[in-house]
């Protein structure tokens, strides 16, 4: 029980502090999202206001996907040549994160075109059923882009993705006897097609 307390402490250790920093990071962007989505409409005192503040937010969700791709790319794994395996691991938050993204821009922009129209801001742009119904899908799909990122997170908390360790030799194994077997049985089909064998460890 002490031996495995010990290399539990040694394991939390190995973690970079870059990481910490990013992680931190990346939560504030997600929190400032959140207040964002909360608070808009009662933030903006006008039109420009509020379009100061929708690029404020997409700003965020750029820069916190963007901090996700590089604390997967700075990670021991990816650094071994098991990158495709990593995409594999957060394909979801990658691919929640684009999509939730491209909803935010086409909510903010049926929005803005409701209230840009008009001299004075107005609270009754969600008059247009077109308007509700992304103003909804936006705000309901938000839910998995932080689920999404609260679940990267979670991940790249493991200490095994910053060291070797024997789940990365295990995982390195899988990986030439998958490349072992595709090479065998390629080696007699003169039409064999290449594939991403790494991708197939999982």
């Amino acid at each position: 029980m002490l031996s495995q307390t010990i290399d539990t402490q040694q394991l939390s250790t190995m973690i970079p502090f870059r990481y910490r920093i990013l992680l931190y990071t990346n939560i504030l962007l997600v929190v400032v999202d959140i207040c964002i989505n909360t608070f808009s409409e009662f933030l903006a005192p006008n039109t420009l206001g509020q379009l100061i503040i929708f690029i404020v937010q997409d700003v965020c969700i750029v820069l916190s996907l963007t901090l996700l791709v590089v604390m997967v790319l700075t990670t021991y794994v990816a650094q071994a040549g098991l990158l495709c395996l990593l995409l594999r691991m957060f394909r979801f938050s990658i691919v929640i994160t684009c999509f939730y993204f491209v909803l935010c821009a086409v909510a903010q922009a049926l929005i803005l075109n409701e209230r840009f129209q008009y001299d004075t801001f107005i609270n009754d742009a969600f008059k247009k059923p077109e308007v509700l119904a992304f103003y909804v899908i936006q705000r309901t799909f938000s839910v998995l882009y932080y689920y999404g990122m609260k679940r990267a997170a979670y991940r790249l908390s493991d200490p095994h993705f910053y060291q070797s360790s024997k789940w990365l030799q295990d995982l390195w194994e899988k990986r030439r006897n998958a490349a072992t077997m595709h090479v065998a049985s390629t080696a007699g089909s003169a039409s064999a097609t290449t594939t991403c064998v790494c991708c197939t460890i999982l």
